[in-house]
């Protein structure tokens, strides 16, 4: 039979238009997984410690500065020293990576919107097959 009603229709439309502009914006979100340009994984910071040394011109405030990679590896956090010279490369990197951490979390998002219309315009099409009443069948005939 389909649906019936004029505010079902009118739902109904209003969510194949959701599942439309979900589907776009999945798509234009999926475009940065297609790049082959590599990643790392972590934040870029500058570290400013101690070494230790007595002598040493951090001793009397001057720390030493580094800059560094900060990232989880088996549950712990690792910093790896950005090597002189290509600061800027792996700042790229790494930026990259933090897009594609947030696009694929707002594809999570989606997704999970995208279900639930889905199975709400399924609820809307859905019928129930006709019972087999042995009683009522046979008054009928």
């Amino acid at each position: 039979m389909g649906i019936q009603t004029k505010s079902a229709r009118g739902k109904f439309s209003r969510l194949r238009q959701s599942l439309v502009h979900l589907v776009g914006e999945m798509k234009q979100l999926v475009e940065p997984f297609f790049s082959d340009r590599p990643v790392i994984k972590g934040t870029v910071y500058q570290l400013r410690r101690r070494c230790g040394k007595p002598g040493c011109k951090c001793a009397q405030g001057e720390l030493h500065a580094r800059m560094v990679v900060s990232a989880s590896e088996k549950g712990r956090t690792r910093l790896r020293v950005v090597p002189r010279g290509f600061l800027v490369d792996v700042q790229e990197r790494v930026k990259r990576y933090q897009e594609l951490r947030r696009v694929r979390a707002r594809l999570v998002v989606i997704h999970r919107q995208m279900l639930r219309v889905l199975d709400e315009m399924e609820g809307m099409r859905r019928e129930e097959l006709p019972s087999s009443d042995k009683k009522g069948a046979s008054k009928g005939k």
